[in-house]
């Protein structure tokens, strides 16, 4: 039996699989199951059933290697992992392990309509800019509302012509990411839905227009979902269950395919200070997710995020000393810097020009094509600096608008080489953390601004913890992304 609603949400443990399975030529009983809490991670058990007369798996790799796939009913893991024997059970000999991924059906079964269920959605319960889930109370006999209280919050977004995608979260678990609470650990907390709108139940003629998609890549688009919502997050997070229906020309569905997921997860008491604050609208945020799917569409763009993110996660966990968060944020920068200014460039002379500000080996070319030095009439700038000058121009982060960032950028240099070298500056630690702060704000406004988010984000320069409007320029973006 699959696991229920009721099975996943809140949950430390969620069973997944407990009957007659195969390992190689040898029958037994298989129980998976889905652990949450702490973190996630799918761990099985195979108990052999009678004597052994089998190519049984007495230590071969254990640890190392993956082993056969576990075949049960209608379930699978296709590459389980053994860790060591199981406990004494007399006559009897069973193993035990785990694994990144279990599979109800065929990954490739397709289907009309997913759910899943994502756990640690903290910016759910910190931005207020969410549609409300309303929660009533009737009377029995006239089924007149007499209460009503809000139930939770939720977002939706169109993803295409044919798809769209809700996430939903009740207020048990909003109660739960509450800081307040100083829960910590890993506990799903939203069911998102993608879906297709177009179908009703109430209006069967619809169901002609239904499309099908295979729960292999409703799996890819859900990773692109889990980098976006991450980011929103100052986490990772990702589905750790998602199930398929198909529908019937009756009113009816049932389940045909589903698999849980052992995502990486950061802790709740881990996560760092993410641009989100209660004014962020994550309505407007939803709505971008098709120009992120884009982006992703760049293997560029996902391996550039991925370190971005990394990097971004790095330089905003809590108390990490300084020397990290500046050679983290330092990082991230000059890998948009690359991405932005050379990768996405079409003008092919100035993609010639930023690419060779970035090629070390021309360095002295650089200068000169650059103009950059100390005589007069130069730009007394490093080549580094030069290349993050260009990057907040490039976004609208200029004199021209009032903005002086640039002006900043060998300040913040100077305190990520000191950041790498054992003697450094006199500069005080205040004045450092304001630089290193400013950083992080680049990254945000660099993202934000490629996404093409044009809502309130975390301030970290003039006011910290408090919002503000987009400093950056939205009119600068290409229109087709």
């Amino acid at each position: 039996m699959l696991p229920q609603h009721k099975d996943l949400l809140l949950k430390e443990k969620v069973k997944l699989y407990n009957n007659i399975a195969k390992l190689n030529d040898c029958e037994g009983r298989l129980l998976a199951e889905l652990e949450v809490y702490p973190t996630p991670r799918i761990v099985w058990e195979f108990e052999i059933l009678g004597e052994i007369q089998c190519n049984f798996p007495y230590g071969a790799g254990w640890g190392i290697e993956p082993l056969d796939s576990l075949i049960g009913h209608l379930f699978s893991i296709k590459k389980p992992v053994c860790s060591g024997s199981s406990s004494s059970l007399g006559p009897r000999e069973a193993i035990r392990g785990s694994t990144a991924e279990a599979v109800y059906g065929d990954i490739e079964a397709e289907a009309h309509v997913f759910t899943f269920y994502l756990p640690n959605t903290r910016f759910q319960s910190t931005s207020v800019f969410q549609e409300r889930i309303r929660k009533s109370s009737r009377e029995t006999n006239s089924d007149r509302e007499v209460a009503s209280e809000e139930g939770g919050r939720y977002i939706e977004s169109h993803l295409d012509d044919i798809w769209s995608i809700r996430l939903d979260i009740r207020a048990d678990a909003l109660a739960w990411l509450d800081r307040k609470n100083r829960n910590t650990g890993t506990l799903i907390t939203t069911v998102g839905r993608l879906y297709q709108p177009k179908y009703k139940v109430k209006e069967p003629e619809t169901f002609s227009e239904l499309q099908t998609m295979t729960l292999k890549n409703a799996l890819e688009r859900l990773k692109h979902l889990s980098r976006f919502l991450s980011y929103a997050n100052g986490g990772y997070i990702g589905p750790l269950y998602i199930e398929g229906y198909e529908y019937a020309k009756e009113p009816l569905r049932q389940t045909s395919c589903a698999v849980s997921l052992a995502f990486e997860t950061t802790p709740l008491e881990q996560l760092c200070s993410s641009w989100v604050t209660g004014e962020s609208d994550l309505r407007v945020y939803i709505n971008y997710l098709p120009c992120f799917e884009r982006m992703m569409q760049n293997p560029s763009w996902q391996e550039t995020f991925d370190f971005t993110l990394a990097q971004y996660f790095q330089a905003t966990r809590p108390r990490t000393i300084w020397q990290v968060i500046a050679s983290a944020a330092g990082a991230a920068l000059e890998r948009l810097s690359y991405t932005i200014l050379v990768e996405e460039e079409t003008n092919s002379t100035i993609k010639a020009d930023c690419k060779l500000i970035f090629d070390i080996t021309q360095k002295s070319a650089a200068i000169q094509r650059w103009n950059l030095g100390k005589k007069p009439g130069q730009e007394n700038i490093s080549i580094t600096g030069k290349r993050l000058r260009l990057l907040l121009e490039h976004i609208g982060l200029t004199q021209s608008r009032g903005y002086n960032d640039i002006d900043d950028v060998p300040s913040f240099l100077e305190v990520r080489n000191d950041a790498v070298h054992p003697i450094v500056g006199t500069m005080t630690l205040e004045q450092r953390k304001k630089l290193i702060n400013q950083a992080i704000q680049w990254i945000d406004e660099v993202l934000l601004w490629r996404i093409g988010y044009s809502g309130k984000y975390l301030d970290r320069i003039q006011n910290p913890g408090i919002s503000t409007t987009p400093r950056y320029d939205l009119s600068l973006r290409v229109p087709s992304w």
